[in-house]
């Protein structure tokens, strides 16, 4: 009789081992380890070009970088693999010291670039100049159209009971709880009229958080209609971008803090564009092996992604990294799942 329940527990704990390695998470590794090539450009901050931070293009083929250094930001282009830059980096208007721009979008004919509004992360001291979210309009050729900003965002995240407590000025003390699980936008995208905001922090009992609100309300005044996704990401972990293309949301997943071991995923949020509870789905684990490291011997981290390509079996990414020179983009093909 033992024996007989020995054997049954033997297949049960091997059927459960195969189940779980059928549904094991995908490691990708990049289409090849050598960066695409990226256009030499002067920003005033000397550390911009190791600043990628967010990366969104249009239907135009004209993309927005946001970079976390300093205060401007640039158009560009996708030549085949070759990023080049259009026109001369712009400077965002009323930004005194730094923006800490941390996320893009695009929309129809705007463009969109979102400040942290974080506290710094070193310190906890307050950075009112990453609370705000820029609108602009180009040419053809990069220059600014018209470029006005909200500083609307902050209040509506201080109106949601969840992340009120997380929505707190910086200080500079660290200890002051929740300390540094304070709010951090890291990423964004555009749907449906409305603007949603990807949240690195705060990660409350392993949910990460996406706010959106009415994007020309943003901008224009009336009611922005605050709204909180509650994504299941597990401990440590937060959003570090956000890519909404024909109605799908992808979202780069990574530690929530600088501290925390996390690999970088590829999540799908199913729901997320049509209103109803959002259904995370882990894609792949972006392998970083054989990538590039950063100028003093560190891991590149992933912080922008864009869709390149979209078909019934996979994703096409395009991930661009902090710490890696001008932003070491990658390509990531990423297997779509049921």
């Amino acid at each position: 009789m033992i024996f007989l329940i020995n054997r049954i527990l033997a297949f049960a704990l091997t059927a459960a081992w195969l189940s779980s390695a059928a549904f094991a998470i995908e490691r990708v590794a990049p289409e090849s380890p050598t960066p695409w090539q990226v256009d030499k450009h002067r920003f005033a901050a000397k550390k911009a070009n190791e600043a990628f931070s967010g990366f969104a293009c249009g239907t135009s083929g004209m993309c927005v970088l946001a970079v976390d250094e300093g205060r401007q930001g640039a158009f560009m282009r996708i030549n085949g693999q070759r990023l080049v830059y259009v026109g001369e980096p712009f400077e965002f208007s009323g930004v005194e010291k730094e923006l800490d721009a941390e996320a893009a979008a695009v929309d129809g004919g705007y463009f969109y670039v979102a400040g942290s509004h974080a506290a710094k992360r070193e310190t906890c001291c307050d950075n009112s100049d990453s609370r705000r979210v820029y609108r602009l309009t180009a040419d053809e050729s990069g220059h600014i159209g018209t470029m006005t900003h909200s500083e609307r965002l902050w209040d509506a995240m201080r109106s949601l009971p969840e992340l009120a407590p997380y929505a707190v000025p910086g200080d500079c003390r660290c200890d002051r709880a929740p300390g540094r699980n304070r709010i951090d936008i890291e990423g964004m995208g555009a749907a449906n009229g409305r603007l949603f905001f990807a949240l690195r922090a705060p990660n409350v009992e392993g949910n990460g958080y996406v706010v959106s609100v009415d994007a020309k309300a943003l901008f224009e005044g009336g009611d922005l209609k605050p709204s909180l996704a509650t994504v299941r990401l597990g401990a440590n972990k937060g959003f570090r971008d956000l890519a909404i293309a024909d109605g799908v949301a992808l979202a780069l997943v990574g530690p929530s803090d600088a501290l925390s071991p996390a690999d970088y995923s590829i999540v799908e949020l199913r729901g997320l564009t049509t209103g109803v509870a959002v259904q995370p789905k882990e894609l792949a684990t972006i392998d970083l092996q054989n990538a590039p490291l950063g100028k003093k011997g560190s891991l590149i981290k992933p912080e922008a992604i864009a869709v390149l390509e979209l078909d019934p079996k996979r994703y096409r990414l395009l991930v661009l990294s902090d710490g890696g020179d001008d932003g070491a983009p990658l390509v990531f093909n990423i297997p779509r799942k049921p």
